[in-house]
Order: structure tokens, then sequence, then C-alpha cells
């Protein structure tokens, strides 16, 4: 199935962001591991998400990989239609449904924990552009230029579990520095007003 682009959309490469919330630098990270790795149950999975224009299409590509991981048709797994916005990729976006059987999103894997396009990225090699903004980055989320941590953080959070006795815990920026690179246009002077400031916290050390 071919997933036209709405006749306005933008063709958003990247999500402009003006302002960055500072917490994301001092809230502790994703550690060990990440999500993958967290002794929460996929608490981020219980809203569904926001699919980007990208990564649907992907989504429809590989069609025959996911449903049967789904157990369900892609079809079936959206609750609105494609909405124009210029804060998304690909200057559009769907809203994933959640599953009456688990409470889940559609896209979650049917009895066992984890997402369906998060394994496929990993395990299968699938594009990395299969999984959706929103899920690439939480908790670190986005609105209207403004890029900040998703609060409040759920206590089961990976992010908010105990620190190991003796091991450094990267922040949240640290964790999600390669998905904030390649998913969100900063403006120029705030990245050079972050690196002043992580600077002159090293000459106070």
């Amino acid at each position: 199935m071919r997933i036209s682009k709405p006749m306005n959309a933008k063709d958003v490469k990247r999500i402009k962001i003006r302002y960055v919330d500072p917490d994301i630098k001092t809230q502790r990270g994703l550690f060990g591991g990440g999500c993958m790795n967290a002794q929460c149950q996929d608490i981020c999975c219980e809203n569904g998400c926001d699919v980007d224009l990208a990564s649907l299409r992907l989504i429809y590509r590989y069609r025959h990989i996911i449903e049967p991981l789904i157990k369900a048709k892609i079809e079936d797994c959206f609750s609105t239609e494609l909405k124009e916005d210029d804060d998304y990729i690909g200057g559009a976006y769907r809203e994933t449904a959640v599953r009456e059987s688990d409470g889940r999103c559609a896209f979650h894997l049917v009895g066992r924990k984890g997402c369906s396009l998060f394994y496929l990225w990993v395990k299968k090699r699938l594009p990395k552009r299969i999984v959706p903004t929103i899920c690439r980055t939480y908790p670190i989320t986005w609105h209207r230029g403004r890029l900040f941590v998703d609060r409040p953080l759920r206590r089961d959070c990976k992010c908010m579990e105990k620190r190991p006795q003796g091991i450094k815990v990267p922040s949240l920026y640290e964790t999600q520095k390669r998905e904030i690179r390649a998913l969100f246009d900063i403006r120029k002077d705030i990245r050079k007003n972050h690196r002043g400031r992580r600077k002159n916290r090293a000459r106070a050390a």
C-alpha cells in the first residue's frame, strides 16, 4: 500500500527545536541497556503513540513481518487517519490504537515484553526509521519547538531505577544523544549555550 503525503504537508526532515529543557541534562538516563533491560512492564506503551509519516511508510512496507508479531492487520492498528502537522517528520502522523486485550499499543509484541518495531530494528536489522520518533527519544519528547522530559516519570521507568553502586549513570541527554541529533534540528545558539554551561561547570569543579 502506498502512503501518500497530504497535499499541504511540509517535507520535514528533522523537527525544529528553539528551546531545550535543562532537565534533559540532569535527569538520569536509560542506563544498562536502556528500555530493553528495564524492570518495568512497558508502561510507556499504555497510551499508544504518534507514528510520523516516515515511520508509517516503512511499517506498511514491512507489514508481512510485523503482522505475525502483533497478530493483527496494520489497518486495524490506528485510531486516527493521517493528520498534517509539521511538528512530525514527514509533515504528518497517525495515532496508534491501544489493544483491549492487554492495554498496550497495537504494535507491542503479543505475549511478551517489547515493541515489534524496536524488535525488528534491533534483531532483524530493519531500518531504524521504522521506530516512531516519539518512541526513539522517550522519555524525552517535544512540542512546538520545545524539547523536554515527559513528566511525570513513572516510578518503574528505567531512568528512575536505583543507581547501581559505584557506577556513574549518564544523563538522559547522553543516553539519547544520537537520536536527538538525528531527529531534531536544534538552533545553533542553543547548542552553544549548552556547551558553554558544561565548560563552566568543569572549571568550577
